[in-house]
């Protein structure tokens, strides 16, 4: 391959991975004819508890700050209410599109996808915005003991909606491991009840309340070790 053909590959390459990156439920990731067969299972499945279709409901602020992974996850594992998880995966994913669509989430050329639910943020359409105090959230970080013998997360990304208190699925996980670390710091109360020592050092997910009333900090309910360093 020539110098300059290598040099214009990798620039691709680049601008293709910052794409997929910075995507969010803004930028089209779900197709019209995808929304409306979701609206046909829903119609057939859903409805009969759901009888709005969640229209207008307030989709991204009660899920903001997070993939769509948790918004499949938690719909894909519990429901039908009365038959949780017996629709196949592509009918879970249609009916994500007809529920974006009911909510001014505008459609794109592309269908979503189980990889792409992993990779798009769902956020208010001006950007990120912090998440009130109390909010059960997901970290990403460091687990650091001090001089003092206290834990923290640091290195840490910003907190993340979570829906789950337990130690993460596949699919959650799957997301935490290619979370980049940040900038943050977060004080763990409840961290003896974890077993810290097989942690320390490690890149972890932490789950838990987000306390405020202090400095910050997470009031552990799950902690799960993503890789044993944090390179």
């Amino acid at each position: 391959m020539r110098p300059a053909v290598a040099v214009m590959f990798v620039f691709a390459a680049a601008a293709t991975a910052q794409e997929k990156a910075s995507k969010t439920v803004w930028d089209g990731v779900y197709t019209a004819d995808q929304a409306k067969r979701g609206e046909a299972i829903f119609s057939n499945v859903c409805r009969k508890c759901h009888s709005t279709g969640f229209y207008r409901t307030g989709f991204v602020e009660r899920w903001r700050e997070e993939k769509l992974t948790s918004f499949f996850n938690w719909m894909s594992n519990m429901m039908p209410r009365d038959s949780p998880g017996t629709r196949s995966q592509n009918e879970y994913l249609d009916i994500a599109a007809y529920i974006m669509s009911n909510n001014d989430v505008p459609a794109g050329s592309q269908e979503l996808t189980i990889d792409t639910v992993t990779t798009v943020q769902v956020q208010r359409k001006d950007g990120p915005a912090p998440l009130p105090d109390g909010t059960l959230v997901r970290v990403v970080g460091c687990l650091t003991q001090e001089s003092d013998k206290s834990w923290r997360l640091t290195k840490a990304s910003a907190p993340a909606h979570s829906r789950m208190r337990d130690a993460s699925t596949e699919l959650e996980l799957k997301v935490s491991q290619g979370q980049a670390l940040g900038t943050n710091t977060f004080g763990l109360a409840y961290i003896n009840a974890f077993m810290p020592d097989s942690h320390k050092g490690h890149k972890v997910e932490a789950k838990g309340d987000l306390d405020r009333s202090n400095g910050e900090r997470i009031m552990l309910s799950a902690l799960q070790t993503l890789a044993p360093n944090c390179e």
